[in-house]
């Protein structure tokens, strides 16, 4: 027990001396040079957190949009073999009176085929002007409540409840418009020759026959959600009229609530409703899986950079301490020499390290959280498929803190070791 006391008693003189000493060491080191590794510290960080963080926000803001824009916290959507919505109008009636239901947005769908071009017929072996595309029956009103839509109207005018005959067009659907017109991608069409105002044709095939309507294209949709880009909108009412069977029925619904509540909204209309009934899920769950592999390949890419970023700090602070330690292995030797432990001495250095790595790394804090993460979120990365955001995280952050203290006091520890370990007398004889 006696043994232990001493040798606890040792190892705490110890740190203190080393304490002593580093804070001598960094008070009297030159000041360029450790800014010059306090920045490469902050460097490492951003490096291990933004770099990252950006990487996986290009994702991350995609699937932000297609929830706020289109699905939802929570959506509904029609069974697998089921083109629509079992006891449609009944959810809805239980969603309206749900304490936690903040709005819904409930949609009738179908595949309709636009033709653009109602006057010329085509000529012999041309292509009509016409597209197959996803058709939403919607009520403006509703929809406003869940995504906003009238921030998507690029150009024109939304759908107005009190006016019939229109559509809005996404804008992907139309040549002049579209991202896509100059690729020439096999089976991809679009409409030509139509704008504002343009009159357009909507068939719909039935058993008994195709059932057309004519549409004066009252708006353009533009969204980086295909949902959106990709579609054509008129009034639920009017596209019933145009439904052979299960008028009432829906085909989706979006469900605006707390992000935190939609697992448990979820699980209770799955309760409420069936199994079978309908297809209920989350907008993170909803998420094309494919989009999922993607963030999952930028996770990949943002840690590779970040571990090449951790090899560049800890060599940086090897070379550092190494070359400190050498250049004052002289003063090491005498100090040796009256009685500091070697232990003393290697916690000096460690703790220089120290001093680098939770100096970066707080000013790296700073910097993420108080100036990138505010200026991403108010100015996102304006990609052609997302407005890219940063993604960081407090307690992220904080574990890539901890591993960049553990390199950089690996880093500090084994040149002080390699120095401290040559014989007393040569160090001071500079042999």
């Amino acid at each position: 027990m006696k043994k232990l006391n001493e040798k606890r008693k040792e190892y705490l003189n110890a740190l203190r001396v080393g304490w002593f000493l580093a804070l001598r060491q960094i008070r009297r080191a030159n000041k360029s040079t450790t800014a010059l590794i306090i920045f490469i510290m902050v460097l490492t960080f951003l490096n291990l957190v933004v770099v990252s963080g950006l990487l996986v926000g290009l994702i991350a803001g995609s699937f932000e949009q297609y929830r706020e824009g289109y699905s939802g916290e929570v959506y509904i959507s029609s069974a697998d073999g089921r083109d629509h919505i079992e006891n449609s109008q009944a959810l809805v009636t239980f969603l309206e009176n749900h304490p936690k239901v903040y709005a819904i947005s409930p949609r009738h769908t179908a595949s309709a085929q636009i033709l653009g071009t109602l006057n010329d017929l085509p000529a012999k072996d041309e292509r009509a002007n016409s597209i197959g595309a996803r058709l939403n029956g919607i009520d403006p009103e509703l929809e406003e409540d869940v995504t906003g839509f009238s921030r998507f109207i690029w150009k024109g005018e939304n759908l107005d409840p009190s006016e019939e005959g229109y559509i809005v067009v996404g804008s992907n659907l139309i040549k002049k418009y579209s991202s896509f017109a100059d690729a020439n991608i096999p089976g991809l069409s679009f409409l030509e020759d139509v704008d504002i105002g343009s009159r357009v044709r909507v068939s719909m095939s039935r058993e008994s026959g195709t059932v057309s309507k004519d549409f004066i294209i009252k708006g353009i949709a533009k969204a980086k959600i295909d949902e959106i880009s990709t579609r054509v909108f008129v009034l639920d009412r009017e596209l019933k009229r145009m439904i052979p069977v299960n008028k009432e029925e829906l085909q989706e619904i979006s469900v605006k609530t707390d992000y935190e509540y939609a697992p448990i909204l979820v699980q209770e209309l799955k309760d409420f409703m069936g199994p079978n009934e309908a297809r209920i899920q989350t907008s993170d769950e909803a998420i094309p899986s494919f989009l999922r592999d993607i963030e999952s390949t930028m996770n990949v890419l943002g840690n590779a950079l970040s571990s090449i970023a951790l090899v560049v700090a800890s060599i940086t602070v090897f070379i550092v301490i190494f070359i400190n330690a050498v250049t004052k292995r002289k003063f090491i030797g005498i100090m040796k020499g009256i009685g500091i432990s070697p232990s003393a001495i290697q916690f000096s250095y460690v703790f220089q390290a120290m001093f680098y790595g939770i100096l970066g790394s707080t000013i790296g804090l700073f910097l993420t959280f108080g100036i990138l993460k505010p200026y991403f979120n108010a100015n996102p990365i304006d990609f052609p498929f997302s407005d890219g955001i940063l993604i960081a995280t407090w307690s992220g952050s904080f574990t890539r803190v901890a591993i960049l203290l553990i390199v950089t006091l690996v880093a500090g520890y084994l040149p002080a070791k390699l120095i401290i370990r040559k014989n007393t007398l040569d160090s001071i004889l500079g042999r």
